[in-house]
């Protein structure tokens, strides 16, 4: 007997000592790290609403609950372990009552509670009496490492709901496809049986089974007094669910933002508005497919706090045949002219202009550079807000070559950041859109216009505070910009809610690959980007009639945009010459405006197209002249040559200094010519004769021509070559120097 006696305790002594190894071998840190390797990739909009989840490893749709709704709480309870909130992990009763049931029966019943089912649910061992007295011990041990509610959401992020959905809020999405927070309680009564029901967890088979079941359990919460009569009589009539296959909302950005690190993001998104954005990028695709266009994107930025409230990568994320899975937000591409307006904002804050100043809309050669306006027409003379509206090409080359191609370069590369460093693969057709940029770099800027001039990255997160805040340029010339920008001509939306106030700007990159129309308010900051991913040319792509129309399309689903930008306290009144538009100079006098420019800019120049003369009877003449004495000093228009050859040729005559120019070559220009199918190369020359009189052509000394053309084919050989013209009457001549190559 004590013999038997001592077997007995030393073999409760074992038996302690394991169950005491077991309770402190549980490593807490490890239990959330084994759960956490099983769950789903997951975004989040900013009210915690779900976007988009993806299989897990194990080809699983596993969601972490975020809170657990309080009517499936009681009924998991109420069906599973109603003294889940007053044991230590162990129900003995229920043990005792199910080992009595098990001896005296051939059915087996258990007697796990849900700390219990938790430990099995995370280890995965196979359901043996061993394991079993291992999940008891762990469960106290889980008790004490975790509270009740954290357990309970344990159980409910890994429990199985059928087929591979594991997890209420998987359950929810692809049965209900509903918000947790309303979940009726005949929904949560069907979620609290399923789990423990492993051979019926398929709504597609069993399910009078599985009804009788939920009822039955609807029937006990109504008893407990949890369910009042009349929503208890409406929930046994609930039918049951079917699996609703789903898409996925803002995919594009999920897949960008997330990563094993990073399984679940809460982002800056608006679930609301994104699905307007994606249904009416869809809706717009149809149409553009008609004419051979295949892709567009799209971000939605609130214009005060940089968030992206929308984020459309492609026209259908699931039209695999025409690649929507391909990002088109961060995809570089030619951004044709929407640079303009940062060149314009600059160049007031470098004294170069007013938004008033006349500018030269003429042709004109910068080296071997030749801009074309887009419609191929000029307009001579016209103010730089006005340039700025129409988009043109030549006077924001000149602009740009007034504040130069290189400082403008790296300016943008320290706004956006991009690794390209040389310049000068680019020089004045920069502006133009050569160097490729992303919709997100061009939100970026545009947010930062909005902001009058503050620059900071873009922010896909709900919680995360601003980042590289800085400044592009003044408050004042980013208003200015705005306000121009707010006057441009809505093309074919003419009758589009005048009440919708928005500054924007559209652009078409060279050879009709890329349309862009990008938009600002104070509320919100809009870009559009239309195209095809594959870089095929579409003679239908204009950003003012392609990606403006969708930019308005959109627009027109937002609310709060019939505000418009407010006037800084930076901007002050200037007097300008009422001729160009520039800084009066008090030594020229005439007639003057008042103007708005920005406080912090550079003083602005004076006019570089005025000249004071001196006239005796309508004669220029200088100190020189007998009759300087009674001459009258006057203030003229003095524009360059080649200007002047424009308006001469649109009957408009001014005077001028100096009748003959070479307009091309330039002065010192290498020239690199292509033979033509002759085996020939032709150098096209041109001048500018104002008096449109006789004019001698010497090539290398030896006279070519003699006559009023305006311009001449030469067939050259590789050298050096001086040209030099002379006019018959005025003597006026031009000199240059160029090599052809």
């Amino acid at each position: 007997m004590k013999i038997a006696l001592k077997i007995v305790l030393f073999l409760g002594l074992l038996i302690f000592i394991y169950g005491a190894f077991v309770y402190f071998s549980f490593d807490a840190k490890k239990f959330l790290q084994t759960f956490e390797q099983r769950y789903s990739k997951v975004l989040y909009d900013k009210n915690e609403e779900l976007l988009s989840v993806f299989l897990n490893n194990e080809e699983q749709w596993h969601i972490k609950a975020k809170f657990i709704p309080e009517r499936l709480k009681i009924a998991v309870i109420n069906y599973e372990d109603k003294n889940f909130y007053s044991h230590y992990g162990v129900d003995f009763l229920a043990l005792m009552r199910a080992f009595v049931s098990n001896f005296n029966s051939a059915q087996r019943s258990g007697a796990s509670t849900l700390s219990m089912q938790t430990i099995k649910l995370n280890t995965r061992a196979k359901r043996t009496y061993f394991n079993k007295f291992n999940e008891i011990i762990q469960s106290f041990a889980l008790e004490q490492a975790f509270g009740k509610d954290e357990i309970l959401r344990f159980y409910l992020s890994n429990a199985p709901y059928g087929g591979n959905l594991v997890g209420f809020e998987a359950a929810i999405l692809f049965y209900f496809n509903k918000s947790a927070k309303n979940l009726t309680w005949s929904e949560a009564a069907l979620l609290a049986i399923l789990p423990n029901q492993p051979g019926l967890i398929n709504l597609e088979k069993n399910k009078t089974l599985l009804l009788n079941k939920r009822n039955a359990l609807l029937t006990k919460l109504y008893e407990r007094k949890f369910i009042p009569k009349d929503l208890y009589e409406l929930s046994l009539k609930e039918p049951l669910p079917n699996f609703k296959p789903r898409k996925n909302i803002a995919p594009h950005l999920a897949l960008k933002l997330l990563d094993e690190n990073k399984k679940e993001l809460i982002s800056s998104i608006d679930k609301k508005i994104q699905m307007k954005f994606e249904a009416k990028a869809s809706e717009f695709s149809k149409s553009l497919q008609q004419k051979g266009i295949l892709n567009l994107g799209i971000i939605l930025a609130d214009t005060k706090t940089r968030k992206v409230l929308a984020y459309v990568g492609s026209q259908d994320f699931y039209d695999i045949k025409n690649l929507g899975q391909i990002n088109a937000n961060v995809a570089k591409r030619s951004v044709g002219s929407i640079l303009k307006p940062f060149l314009y904002a600059l160049s007031m804050d470098e004294g170069l202009i007013s938004s008033k100043s006349i500018l030269l809309d003429v042709p004109i050669f910068f080296s071997n550079f030749n801009p074309q306006n887009a419609n191929k027409k000029y307009y001579g003379l016209i103010q730089a807000d006005k340039a700025l509206q129409k988009s043109l090409n030549v006077p924001f080359v000149s602009l740009l070559q007034d504040y130069g191609y290189e400082k403008f370069f790296y300016k943008l590369r320290a706004f956006i950041g991009f690794e390209e460093e040389n310049f000068q693969n680019y020089g004045l057709s920069f502006i133009l859109g050569t160097k490729e940029q992303s919709l997100e770099e061009m939100t970026k800027l545009y947010l930062g216009l909005a902001n009058y001039g503050e620059l900071a990255d873009l922010s896909f997160l709900r919680d995360e505070n601003l980042s590289n805040v800085k400044t592009m340029f003044s408050k004042g010339s980013a208003y200015l910009t705005l306000k121009a920008l707010k006057q441009v001509q809505r093309v074919g939306l003419e009758n589009f809610n005048p009440n919708k106030i928005i500054s924007y700007k559209t652009g078409t990159s060279y050879g009709r690959k890329d349309a862009w129309a990008m938009g600002a308010t104070p509320k919100y900051t809009l870009g559009v980007w239309v195209g095809n991913f594959s870089g095929e040319a579409n003679a239908n792509l204009y950003g003012v009639s392609i990606a403006g129309d969708l930019l308005f399309e959109l627009l027109g689903l937002l609310d709060d945009v019939e505000v418009d930008f407010t006037l800084p306290n930076d901007l002050i009144n200037i007097k300008l010459d009422s001729v160009t538009k520039y800084r009066y100079d008090e030594t020229l006098g005439g007639a003057y405006i008042n103007a708005l420019y920005p406080k912090d800019a550079k003083i602005l120049q004076t006019s570089p197209y005025l000249r004071k003369i001196y006239e005796f009877n309508g004669k220029e003449v200088d100190s020189k002249d007998e009759n300087f004495k009674e001459a009258k000093a006057v203030v003229r228009l003095d524009l360059p040559l080649y200007a002047l050859n424009f308006l001469y040729q649109e009957n408009i005559k001014l005077q001028s200094r100096k009748n003959l120019k070479i307009l091309y070559p330039k002065n010192d220009l290498k020239v690199i010519l292509a033979k033509d199918f002759d085996g020939k190369k032709g150098l096209v020359i041109r001048i500018a004769n104002l008096k449109n009189e006789k004019v001698f052509w010497y090539l290398n000394q030896k006279l070519i021509y003699e006559g009023n053309k305006n311009n001449q084919i030469l067939n050259l050989d590789k050298g050096k070559y001086t040209l030099l013209i002379i006019g018959e009457e005025s003597g006026d001549n031009d000199e240059i120097e160029f090599e052809v190559k």
